[in-house]
């Protein structure tokens, strides 16, 4: 008797094993989709394009890259995407723009190593500046890379995403110790049912996001490596100029099951000078089932004028007019009826506009160190504090 239950035993270990290692089953969305529009089509084509690979730390980094247009959007995609997550925006952007959108490779858990795989793909593609747009976890590592390369990004998108935070972390705590210990097949099936009953139900039940969602690559690892990216703290200042001065959009559905309300409202608190576009009963994933009106949002926010640049063009016609002595660039940024107020021997000076011209006349090219220090603009009124230093006479009148 105890031979026989040894042997049983046997199986059961051998059976819980077998559980243990059977992967995920990955549905084909082309089985599961039945209509034949637009959307299903053009999925169709953009998965038979041909992507691009860079090697990181002998990790390898899979990414589409195409497009035309001086300028260029990096797609970042969520926890549970990969490159063709965007397909939509892709087509719809790549007639105007340079479009780049990669997938995480499963071993990524940390923003840090996130950022280096980016930038590697910006170089490989000679991209310098870009727009970031991002959705959930990848709308968090846009605040990353607003956060530690400011100077590239000339427009940032946070969609359906939240702020750095302790609440997420705090919330899975005890989750996040026993999936490690479950079988792949397990965790699919719990994110399946998750899916089933708050996911597609929040998107109107969109079988176009059901198809899409259930047929994207899935791993357990990947899975838990991503978690450890979105509970990855880092700071931001949005007061920090560099920051301030790019243009963000928020992006947000009333009724997003995965972004809590709690979050939504600290991200806008977070980045107050933001502008917000709300779905209404769209879920977690407009960009996937109202991509139309997605795209629209996101196209409007693009192409919109930067406030701050403009602003900025005309502090550059005042710095390089100083440096130059080149009046016209000073006529460019000055009113004629502008006054210079000052000071010399303790006593306010107030110059006419026409008089500091004469006076940059006289003393001609000078070695001006020129800084932007701050700057806020509301409405049509800008307010800036810039330096100028004039290190061989700090008597001239500048």
């Amino acid at each position: 008797m105890k031979k026989y239950s040894k042997f049983a035993f046997l199986i059961l270990v051998i059976f819980v094993i077998a559980v243990y290692f059977i992967p995920a089953p990955q549905p084909d969305f082309f089985k599961l989709y039945a209509q034949n529009d637009v959307s299903g089509q053009s999925l169709k084509e953009f998965k038979s394009r041909a992507t691009k690979k860079v090697m990181v730390n002998d990790i390898a980094w899979n990414y589409y890259a195409g497009g035309n247009g001086n300028k260029t959007i990096l797609f970042i995609h969520g926890m549970g995407g990969s490159y063709d997550l965007w397909w939509q925006q892709v087509v719809a952007f790549e007639k105007d723009y340079k479009v780049i959108s990669y997938t995480l490779p499963e071993s990524i858990n940390s923003l840090e190593m996130v950022s280096i795989g980016i930038l590697k793909i910006l170089e490989a593609e000679n991209v310098d500046n870009f727009y970031a747009v991002g959705t959930s976890m990848g709308g968090y590592i846009a605040q990353y890379l607003v956060s530690i390369i400011p100077n590239r990004i000339e427009r940032a998108v946070f969609g359906n995403t939240f702020p750095p935070n302790n609440l997420i972390a705090k919330e899975n705590e005890t989750k996040s110790k026993i999936i490690p210990y479950l079988p792949e097949i397990i965790i699919s099936k719990l994110g399946k049912e998750k899916l089933n009953n708050e996911i597609v139900p929040a998107a109107k039940n969109s079988p176009l996001l059901k198809a899409f969602l259930v047929s994207l690559p899935f791993s357990k690892q990947q899975f838990i490596n991503r978690y450890y990216i979105i509970v990855d703290r880092f700071s931001i200042i949005p007061d920090k100029y560099e920051i301030k001065r790019i243009p963000k959009l928020i992006i947000e559905s009333d009724n997003d099951p995965l972004v809590q309300p709690e979050l939504r409202k600290k991200i806008k608190e977070l980045y107050a000078n933001a502008e917000v576009f709300t779905f209404h009963q769209e879920g977690h994933f407009p960009y996937i089932n109202a991509a139309s009106a997605y795209n629209k949002a996101l196209r409007n926010f693009l192409e919109k004028e930067n406030d701050y640049e403009i602003a900025e063009k005309t502090i550059t016609n005042y710095f390089e007019g100083r440096k130059n002595a080149n009046l016209s660039q000073l006529k460019n940024a000055f009113s004629a009826d502008a006054i210079l107020i000052t000071s010399q021997d303790d006593k306010e000076l107030i110059i006419p506009f026409f008089a500091y011209l004469s006076k940059v006349q006289t003393d001609g090219i000078q070695q001006v160190e020129t800084k932007i220090m701050d700057g806020d603009i509301t409405g049509n009124i800008a307010c800036y504090k810039t330096s100028l230093f004039i290190p061989i006479n700090l008597t001239q009148i500048i």
